[in-house]
């Protein structure tokens, strides 16, 4: 009997160990496809989150550019932004983002908001668009070093995010306000 226990032993052994083996394997790898799923979602959420303000600031300066002559500075316009598409890359990035990032682009909306009520109402003389769209624009940069900072795999900052020139650049002194898009 003992050595019919000692026989069996070792192929119980083998077959205990790989079943451990097994188990252990599926709840390491389902692990790791959970966190590369949310690190996707959470990428795909940063970058809507980047291409709707981005739409957001073009229509900005269109409504701008497009403001009625006859509506006196101090009055609101209809705005002509639509706000969905901002609205539901906000409420993705709030799903799925860690709270530096929800928090990164909740500081882009709210510039977006005091870009647009300044907009609607109509720029006053002391006001400056190029400044008013640096707000937001750098509140782009700064979403953009937190969500490097949680996604990118070296984490590392940008030196810069575009090549546009400086606002007292000679070319943006052209057109109905001091700025282009």
């Amino acid at each position: 009997m003992t050595s019919l226990l000692a026989l069996l032993a070792a192929p119980v052994g083998a077959v205990l160990t790989t079943l451990i083996g097994v188990f252990v394997g599926s709840i390491v790898s389902r692990r790791a496809q959970e966190r590369h799923w949310i690190r996707e979602q959470q990428a795909a959420a940063c970058v809507r989150v980047l291409r709707e303000s981005s739409s957001v600031l073009v229509d900005l300066s269109d409504m701008d550019r497009n403001r009625p002559d006859d509506i006196p500075q101090g009055v609101l316009a209809p705005t002509t932004v639509d706000w969905r598409p901002w609205g539901e890359a906000l409420g993705s990035v709030n799903l799925v983002a860690s709270r530096d990032i929800a928090a990164a682009a909740h500081a882009i909306d709210e510039q977006i908001w005091r870009f647009h009520i300044a907009i609607r109402r109509g720029l006053t003389p002391e006001e400056n668009w190029m400044e008013l769209r640096g707000r937001v624009v750098a509140a782009q940069g700064h979403f953009i070093a937190v969500a490097r900072r949680h996604l990118s795999l070296t984490g590392e900052p940008l030196q810069c995010l575009d090549g546009r020139p400086a606002p007292d650049d000679p070319i943006w002194q052209t057109g109905r306000h001091t700025g282009g898009l």
